[in-house]
């Protein structure tokens, strides 16, 4: 005969907070509320855990029952036995509405069936067993003719090891003939195989190791974080994956992206309520996943707002919103993308061929140097030619006007000029398509947006924002958050969290019947899905519907989501610079568009090559990577044993060089 065993907590059910200790932080802020106790909820926290410690010194095996635990916390805090059978059952009904299923435990409680019709759950718990019962019961693991072992009740532990033996003896069992599972590697795996009893690691339901970075900062978020923690290990958890790289990418997304991406744009609704705001336009292809974020957070903080899609680029804004030919104009036509040649320069001024040759034939460059890529000092060259051409920019103002009045058909259809009060949400990072949107607002008379970024910048070119900008990270434009330089690491990250399914917005087309439709590069932004941006994007928005069915009314959404971002900027350094071989691997087909008509694109992590390392190391290159957005630490992960090996050397080698420089040049 053979049986199987399982433990209970983080095996087959967990909570929607990371740690027990989060139930007693609950218990004492309802428990607050009610009028039952006049010390904090901290408070009420810490005394609740030390009770347990304390309690367990007078108990022999030191295992304790709920009801010995609150009989110290009533000598401890002095409180009559009606208001601590009330906390104990306070206690038992938040249990209740945190404990979840672990959705992989019914697979593996059917296959143990197949073996034996009863299972055995053992968990060296102070609960009840008879609230474990109901609760195996209620969530469709119990079945008549199983056995339940609960530490505090026979004074025996997995952890030592004498409460296997007592079902070893009570079940008539040799120890070849258990097979036990569960999420502690002492408890669960060391201490049953010890015994001889066969022992299963299971550790899905254990905190990974952002979700334990969240967790840290509970005291200082509220209990927030944890819950955010706990949420996170669900999603991953009820999130399926078939491949190892699916597993991944949901874990990134369930554990970094997610509440990343969650609480920026809890705080842009919070900000749009408070200033009443009567829609608010998520700028394509940024906006897509923040939109869907929205949708499902809106109903619950504010159902009256109006949620809407715009599709914009900066193809598609930045020339409707030229009105004159000065420094920012030629700053954007020359942005020093890794590739530059005289096609992409036409594409971005929206010239044709048979417009531009004359011009640039003048110039001296013939057609069949278009398609070449410019060096440094040849786009130098080329720019102070065409700022000095009065021709050309006659001709790109014309081009201009052209698009603007298309322009305004499309904003006028998207309800964008009615005159109501209305907030652009855009990632970062300088706000130049609002800058772009503002030019065209002004000619067309209409009041100016409010905009909504992660992160800003001072935009360049001396230009100025028209309207308001807000930032949730850091603002460079009035010095606040968490920053005081952009920093690039967040820049590249964001951009492929909130990267879009559709293909970038290249221009509008007025249609026949007088709709403005936009004009898309492809209809599918390919690369991307066939990364799995898709499946990124379920497992996030699986994560926000969790917070919003599962969130406890504790935990209300009208907290600032600033006060976490201590939290997140340390969850989000974690992912980024450290992270594993296969987290490294997953990112290595993950696109990176350099050019805004998309003519190009580059891979989020790419293998460092010796060569590059080499001249980076002699101050020949200004960076070792393969392309400026790349992401530094998983392009290493992913490079060859050599240049693992070089790389420590070559960085050594460079800050060696830059303080010979200082030396010399006093520089």
């Amino acid at each position: 005969m053979s049986i199987c065993s399982f433990d209970i907590f983080d095996t087959i059910l967990t909570r929607s907070v990371l740690t027990p200790s989060e139930v007693f932080h609950i218990c004492g802020v309802r428990a607050v509320q009610f009028g039952w106790l006049s010390i904090s909820p901290k408070m009420f926290q810490i005394e609740r855990v030390n009770a347990r410690d304390r309690s367990c010194k007078f108990i022999e095996g030191g295992e304790n029952t709920l009801d010995e635990i609150y009989d110290e916390l009533a000598d401890a805090l002095e409180l009559p036995q009606e208001t601590i059978s009330k906390l104990k059952n306070l206690e038992l009904e938040v249990e209740r509405e945190l404990l979840i299923p672990v959705p992989k435990a019914y697979q593996m409680i059917s296959e143990a069936r197949r073996s034996h019709s009863c299972v055995l759950f053992l968990s060296d718990m102070y609960l009840p067993s008879s609230f474990l019962e109901e609760r195996l019961r209620h969530h469709g693991f119990w079945q008549e003719g199983d056995r339940l072992y609960v530490s505090s009740e026979l004074r025996k532990s997995k952890g030592k090891g004498d409460l296997f033996l007592k079902v070893l003896e009570e079940c008539s069992l040799k120890p070849q003939e258990l097979t036990h599972i569960g999420n502690s590697w002492h408890s669960d795996y060391t201490k049953p195989s010890s015994l001889g009893i066969k022992a299963e690691y299971f550790n899905d339901a254990n905190p990974n190791r952002y979700e334990s970075v969240l967790q840290k900062y509970a005291n200082t978020t509220n209990g927030i974080t944890s819950l955010w923690a706990g949420l996170s290990r669900y999603t991953r958890l009820t999130t399926l994956s078939n491949t190892s790289k699916e597993g991944i990418l949901r874990d990134i997304a369930a554990s970094v992206a997610a509440p990343i991406l969650t609480a920026y744009t809890l705080w842009i609704l919070q900000q749009a309520k408070a200033r009443q705001l009567a829609r608010l336009y998520f700028l394509a292809r940024d906006g897509e996943i923040l939109l869907q974020i929205a949708k499902e957070l809106a109903p619950q903080l504010y159902p009256e707002i109006e949620l809407r899609y715009l599709y914009v680029s900066r193809q598609a804004l930045r020339m409707p919103g030229v009105v004159e030919i000065n420094q920012a104009f030629w700053e954007w036509m020359f942005d020093d993308t890794h590739l530059l040649s005289i096609e992409s320069l036409l594409k971005r001024m929206c010239l044709d061929r048979q417009s531009a040759q004359p011009i640039f034939d003048e110039l001296g460059y013939s057609c069949d140097r278009w398609q070449d890529n410019l060096t440094r000092l040849e786009r130098l060259e080329l720019r102070a030619k065409l700022e000095q051409h009065q021709p050309l920019q006659k001709i790109i103002l014309q081009v201009a006007a052209q698009k603007r009045e298309v322009l305004k058909a499309y904003l006028q259809q998207e309800k964008m000029l009615d005159g109501q009060a209305f907030g652009l949400v855009d990632v970062g990072w300088r706000g130049s398509l609002q800058i772009s949107l503002e030019n065209a607002f002004e000619i067309f008379g209409t009041r100016m947006p409010i905009g909504f970024y992660f992160a800003l910048d001072k935009p360049t070119g001396n230009l100025k924002h028209k309207g308001e900008v807000l930032a949730f990270f850091f603002n460079l434009t009035n010095s606040t958050g968490h920053r005081n330089h952009i920093d690039a690491r967040y820049v590249t990250a964001m951009e492929v969290f909130c990267a879009g399914c559709e293909g970038t917005t290249l221009d509008y087309a007025v249609q026949a019947d007088g709709t403005v439709t936009p004009v898309l590069k492809h209809k599918n932004n390919q690369p991307a899905l066939d990364w799995g941006l898709q499946y990124f994007q379920t497992t996030v928005i699986n994560f926000v519907c969790h917070l919003v069915e599962r969130s406890p009314v504790d935990f209300p959404m009208t907290t600032s989501p600033k006060l976490l971002r201590d939290a997140l900027d340390d969850l989000f350094l974690t992912f980024n610079n450290s992270p594993t071989q296969r987290e490294a691997e997953a990112f290595m087909d993950c696109p990176f568009f350099d050019d805004p008509n998309e003519l190009y694109h580059f891979y989020w992590a790419m293998p460092l090559r010796l060569i590059n390392v080499l001249r980076y190391a002699i101050a020949k290159n200004e960076i070792f990577v393969t392309h400026r957005n790349a992401w530094n630490e998983a392009s290493l992960q992913v490079s060859s044993p050599l240049v693992k090996a070089i790389f420590p050397v070559a960085i050594a080698q460079r800050k060696f060089l830059k303080r010979c420089k200082k030396l010399i040049t006093g520089t």
